[in-house]
């Protein structure tokens, strides 16, 4: 066993100063002036294993004892040396100590405190810091905590760009200094409840965006210290507005197929039965006359069905390519309204329809779509129009690139709480009138589409005193359409919540 340390024979108690340093768990060695040791403690020993003893010079024996050449001038005595303190992982072992040396008189003390366990500690929290850095930074999820006055206190890049914002914009301030008094109203109201009730929740909300609103699922619950009081919450949003976008769509797409097929088995039903009635009255009838009426009952309900056909044919089209392919030319907007009137005179001989025409109405449009819009337009108006009104049709420059298609009609107004909806496919349903079977919504529907499709765009107006007036408003040239088969990004109608 290694002597005791010079003048240092006995503690105040009577008891050897050695005996009580040799009881400590601490490991400790002393040297002289000359780095030489003087002292070296039992669980210093045991770390040595034998590698040196007092009287050695460490600077020869071991001179990595501890990394200290790293903290410690060996070319100076060690008496002149400054204290130092810095930890140290004890090689091929998994040891860490807590490393203290100190001048002392004729030479210097090395301490050595063992916190392994403190250590590990360190390290597996740091771990687990890195673990939740690299998951809080590479989430696409806003992850964010805020103090009990509603202030940030951590978020993350995901979340702070979501709403805009760099996270040193955010951190310290609250909702109501951040976002829209309505916004903060709502993440206010969700915050009180969370720590009222100091429980978990998940919620949907809807809220603006950097690219628009977005509907957010949101996770917030409490957050409480080792006492278990709790210091503020936590809260995990993620962006689910792309799944509700396709939730919407796959509704809406589960609506279309219910109501075509409501149509194929009623609406087309029903004039096929006709045309099969009334092909075996022909077949028996004994006149003339009576051949030419049934004759024309057929043909009635063939155009019916065509009608309809033509009509579900464009509203697939539109739904399956995102839009009505047009093939632009050369157009007179006037010769083409002169023409859509002429074949309703023919079929509403009974009617009043007048054509007005004003400056240069020449551009560039698809004819067959175009005229398809006017006869839509005309045919709705001499529905709904009383009969012994005229129904007018305007083509007129608007601006120097610009041109108008006006239908008016008199009679009473549409309801206001339908002109929101009145482009919206299938939002009249089924009409109780014989003459209004029809009316689905689809007409005007494509007519809208139509009418995107030339880059133009559609308003309604509809008083008691002036009645109804549709006004197309065109780009006098048109682009052709895109390419078949590429199908445009569609935007979703967001309500605020």
């Amino acid at each position: 066993r290694p002597p005791a340390p010079p003048a240092a024979s006995e503690a105040s108690g009577g008891v050897p100063l050695h005996a009580l340093l040799e009881g400590l768990p601490d490991a400790f060695f002393t040297l002289d002036a000359a780095w030489r040791f003087t002292y070296v403690s039992p669980r210093m020993v045991e770390l040595l294993d034998g590698a040196a003893g007092p009287g050695d010079d460490v600077r020869r024996a071991c001179p990595g004892l501890l990394e200290l050449r790293h903290h410690l001038l060996f070319e100076k005595p060690a008496t002149q040396q400054a204290a130092a303190r810095f930890e140290h992982e004890w090689p091929d072992r998994e040891l860490c100590f807590d490393v203290r040396a100190r001048a002392v008189p004729g030479g210097l003390l090395v301490h050595c405190r063992d916190i392994t366990g403190e250590h590990r500690v360190r390290e597996e929290l740091r771990r687990a810091s890195e673990v939740f850095r690299a998951i809080h930074e590479g989430t696409t999820d806003a992850v964010y905590t805020k103090d009990l006055e509603g202030r940030y206190q951590l978020i993350n890049n995901a979340g702070a760009r979501a709403v805009g914002y760099e996270v040193a914009q955010m951190v310290g301030r609250t909702d109501l200094e951040l976002f829209a008094p309505e916004v903060a109203r709502v993440n206010a109201a969700n915050d009180r409840e969370v720590l009222a009730f100091g429980r978990t929740v998940t919620y949907e909300d809807g809220q603006p965006g950097v690219e628009g609103p977005r509907v957010w699922l949101s996770t917030k619950g409490v957050l409480r210290d080792a006492d278990g009081k709790v210091v503020g919450l936590f809260g995990i949003s993620r962006d689910i507005t792309q799944r509700k976008w396709a939730e919407e769509e796959a509704r809406r797409h589960s609506e279309f197929q219910e109501q075509l097929m409501g149509i194929v088995s009623h609406d087309i039903r029903s004039p096929l039965g006709a045309i099969m009635n009334w092909s075996r009255v022909m077949a028996e009838s004994g006149t003339a006359e009576d051949a030419r009426r049934t004759s024309q009952r057929i043909a009635t309900a063939a155009v019916r069905i065509e009608r309809l056909t033509r009509l579900l044919l464009d509203f697939t089209r539109t739904r399956l390519m995102g839009g009505v392919a047009i093939e632009p030319r050369p157009v007179d907007l006037k010769d083409l309204v002169e023409r859509v009137a002429h074949e309703f005179r023919v079929a509403y001989p009974e009617r009043v329809i007048e054509v007005e025409h004003k400056g240069n109405t020449q551009g560039m449009w698809d004819p067959d779509r175009l005229g398809q819009v006017a006869s839509n337009l005309l045919e709705n108006a001499l529905k709904f129009g009383p009969a012994d009104t005229p129904v007018k049709l305007v083509a007129r420059v608007a601006r120097a690139n610009k041109l108008v298609l006006e239908v008016q009609n008199g009679g009473r107004p549409i309801p206001a709480h339908l002109l929101p909806h009145l482009f919206e496919p299938f939002r009249s349903g089924p009409q109780t009138t014989r003459t209004l079977k029809m009316s689905y919504g689809l007409g005007l529907y494509i007519v809208r589409e139509i009418v995107q499709a030339h880059g133009g765009a559609i308003e309604v107006s509809s008083t008691e005193e002036e009645g109804t007036t549709f006004m197309v408003t065109l780009p006098r040239r048109s682009l052709p359409a895109r390419p078949p088969g590429q199908i445009p990004p569609r935007v979703p109608r967001s309500e605020p919540k």
